[in-house]
């Protein structure tokens, strides 16, 4: 690892939920929107649950399994060696990630951004983004009231650009939604 990279934040790209088989596979929770990605982002380190860093790894393939994924890494042959993964994060430096292009920020971007109603002179605020939820038709976000908001109330607001998300400005950590208070 390069010492810039030694220090930038890290990432989770990966999470090791159990185990595949008698030959080292893993089945592998993956937060990227493509998991083939697993195998070329670098470097990669394992991180036990506990957050303490393990040793670098490398992900020599990725496959689906069912409804989820299955992957696996350099070095783990057996379905024991596997089994001591589980809960292991997999993680990239910040700085490996790809870049953007106008108009395009990663999900984490969202964290903290203020919800706002559109089309209200005053800006009422729902409140904050908390985390965002993978469904299966669309993602979620999971807006958690504040100071500020118009009540105390968790609002799950669904992730339907145009319809329901007007306008997302990551430099002022805005959102814009056509959203009813009451939903």
């Amino acid at each position: 690892m390069a010492p810039s990279d030694a220090t930038s934040h890290l990432i989770s790209i990966a999470t090791v939920v159990g185990v595949y088989g008698i030959k080292g596979w893993v089945k592998v929770r993956i937060n990227l929107e493509d998991p083939a990605s697993l195998t070329s982002l670098s470097p990669k380190q394992l991180t036990d649950p506990r957050g303490k860093r393990v040793r670098s790894v490398d992900v020599a393939a990725v496959r689906s399994q069912g409804k989820g994924f299955i992957a696996k890494l350099a070095g783990v042959d057996d379905r024991n060696a596997a089994e001591l993964l589980r809960g292991h994060s997999i993680e990239i430096p910040e700085s490996s990630l790809p870049g953007l292009n106008d108009g395009e920020f990663y999900w984490r971007d969202l964290i903290g951004c203020r919800v706002e109603l559109s089309g209200d002179e005053e800006n009422l605020s729902l409140g904050c983004v908390d985390h965002l939820i993978e469904t299966g038709a669309n993602d979620v976000l999971v807006v958690r009231p504040t100071e500020d908001s118009i009540d105390d109330r968790e609002r799950l607001i669904p992730w339907l650009e145009d319809d329901v998300i007007v306008a997302v400005d990551i430099e002022s950590q805005r959102i814009s939604v056509r959203w009813h208070p009451d939903d």
